[in-house]
């Protein structure tokens, strides 16, 4: 950790050389499984906290395209869902953001204020493309040929849900909707809760996506129930459809087969103290339990 302080602070005093050395301070930032991120002080300033990262091992093997993150978050600025950019980290490439108070709720609690994280997710969804892109169906085969080429074992339930892919992009393709700027990544921790005001965070995986995974990953991953899907759906659509619910149970099996897959690569090129084995095996049983919901028994 001291290594990735000093390798930041230096990058930092590149990046903005009219800082005082001796104002800056660091304090890591808890909960990424991806990155080193810091909370910056800055005493001779005002406002005096920033946030940056220091990107993992070989991120871009993660489907990370820095330059689309830049894209991405400046244009989540304008539109006043994301914080401010200050700079892009000199000789990293990541960027320096305004520190903005708040905090991640409690599912009970999110749910409460699903319209505002809605709205943030519609607002990004229809500002106009972006240059980068996240096929769903073609970043779960990426994740495969580049784990295999690091080394790794594709997990066997890999086979089955390549085909459930496969389906699922058809099924769309028959009745197709233009991709949109999606966010890709909306953990819970993505997304912040301030007092007057809600935040989406870490733009790194943004690109045109189909938006039904925006919606579907939003759902799988902070565990939402019937319910909440309905509610998802209806703030988002105006109303819940059979045709709505489908695509979101089906974007949900790409959300969970995409973290699994997401891990397979992390077991072979990250360093950080997680165990990315149980993280796929669960993501990908998950994936196939879902499945079920859409083909039954019919899944091959």
């Amino acid at each position: 950790m001291s290594d990735a302080i000093e390798i930041m602070r230096a990058a930092l005093l590149r990046t903005f050389p009219h800082w005082d050395p001796a104002s800056v301070t660091l304090e890591p930032l808890r909960g990424g499984i991806t990155n080193w991120n810091a909370i910056i002080s800055v005493s001779s300033l005002a406002p005096q906290r920033f946030v940056a990262r220091l990107p993992g091992e070989r991120t871009e093997l993660l489907g990370i395209d820095r330059a689309n993150e830049v894209e991405a978050t400046q244009r989540a600025t304008a539109l006043g869902i994301a914080p401010a950019v200050l700079a892009e980290l000199d000789g990293i490439g990541t960027l320096v953001t305004e520190f903005v108070a708040g905090t991640h709720l409690e599912p009970a609690e999110f749910v409460g204020r699903l319209d505002e994280v809605v709205g943030l997710i519609s607002r990004f969804h229809s500002s106009g493309s972006l240059a980068g892109a996240f096929p769903i169906h073609r970043v779960v085969e990426w994740h495969a040929r580049d784990a295999v080429a690091h080394g790794a074992t594709l997990p066997a339930a890999y086979p089955e849900l390549l085909e459930l892919s496969l389906r699922i992009e058809a099924e769309f393709a028959a009745t197709p909707d233009a991709p949109v700027s999606c966010h890709n990544d909306l953990l819970p921790g993505n997304v912040l809760f301030g007092h007057d005001r809600t935040w989406l965070l870490d733009f790194e995986y943004a690109g045109m996506n189909d938006r039904y995974f925006d919606l579907a990953n939003l759902s799988v991953n902070c565990a939402f129930d019937v319910d909440v899907d309905e509610r998802l759906l209806t703030l988002y659509f105006g109303n819940a459809t059979e045709h709505h619910r489908r695509r979101l149970t089906l974007m949900k099996v790409m959300s969970e087969f995409r973290e699994g897959m997401w891990a397979v690569v992390q077991q072979v090129i990250s360093t950080l103290e997680t165990d990315f084995v149980t993280y796929a095996d669960e993501r990908l049983a998950n994936a196939l339990l879902l499945s079920a919901s859409c083909f039954g028994n019919n899944r091959a």
